[in-house]
């Protein structure tokens, strides 16, 4: 069976080695019920050259990505599949954050804008100048994807483990209390739909969320999808969190998941 690799920090106060995240512990507390042999670890040059094609790292996304990397993996999966197209309940498209930064009628207009490469800035509304800030690379043009603002009063992150929805965590109240968002509830009928169209996508991830919203007016929508490796619990039992990782690595690294029990 392969290792876990766990990054852990020292915490001054309580004089210990503790998980270097939330996450990164939720994630460990259900290798460990799951029996997995764990390796704590600070830097990822520490382990790079130990770490096999069997083997998981938790550690964060660039760090993932080198190890994926050393094994000539590159994840990737589309934010808007075309076969979920039909619940995105607005309008997406390609553009530049240049251009955009370039253009009053763009940068005013109050477009959601995020990076299509991964996580080099927070996807977020643009609706003036001053909210560019922070979006853009001095030696990098970076290619965005622009969609029509939605008036969102919910969200929530689906979890899927090899077609199956095994989790569905509210998250609205992270980040916006102001929201009330315990008031709004998705359609579970428009969620059922949703799993049978990604169940229908051939290239689909073995683990991955759905994040989905409720709007104003009442309807659930796709947010975007996103990649298990690189995704925060929000409150997912600790078990299932650990296979949610596990799956992903295994597909990606294309190894059997030892944790599919």
């Amino acid at each position: 069976m392969g290792k876990v690799y766990l990054k852990t920090k020292f915490d001054n106060e309580m004089k210990m080695e503790i998980p270097h995240s939330v996450n990164i512990a939720n994630a460990m507390y259900g290798f460990r019920e799951m029996g997995a042999e764990i390796i704590p670890y600070h830097k990822i040059d520490e382990i790079y050259d130990r770490v096999n094609r069997e083997d998981i790292v938790l550690d964060y996304i660039e760090q993932c990505n080198s190890i994926f990397s050393k094994f000539g993996v590159e994840p990737s999966i589309p934010d808007y599949p075309k076969v979920m197209n039909k619940f995105l309940g607005r309008k997406i498209w390609k553009d530049t954050i240049n251009s955009i930064s370039r253009s009053e009628e763009k940068w005013s207009a109050g477009y959601f804008v995020k990076p299509i490469k991964s996580k080099v800035f927070t996807g977020k509304i643009i609706s003036s100048i001053s909210d560019l800030v922070g979006c853009g690379n001095h030696s990098e043009d970076y290619e965005v994807l622009v969609s029509e603002p939605l008036d969102i009063c919910a969200e929530c992150r689906c979890f899927i483990i090899y077609d199956e929805i095994v989790d569905v965590r509210p998250y609205g109240l992270l980040l916006d209390r102001s929201r009330k968002s315990y008031r709004y509830h998705y359609d579970f009928k428009v969620l059922d739909s949703m799993l049978e169209a990604f169940i229908s996508w051939e290239e689909r991830p073995a683990a991955c969320s759905l994040d989905i919203c409720v709007t104003k007016d009442g309807r659930t929508l796709l947010v975007e999808i996103n990649d298990a490796y690189a995704l925060g619990c929000y409150g997912l039992a600790s078990i299932f969190y650990a296979k949610l990782i596990s799956v992903r690595w295994s597909q990606l690294l294309g190894v059997k998941d030892e944790y599919q029990f």
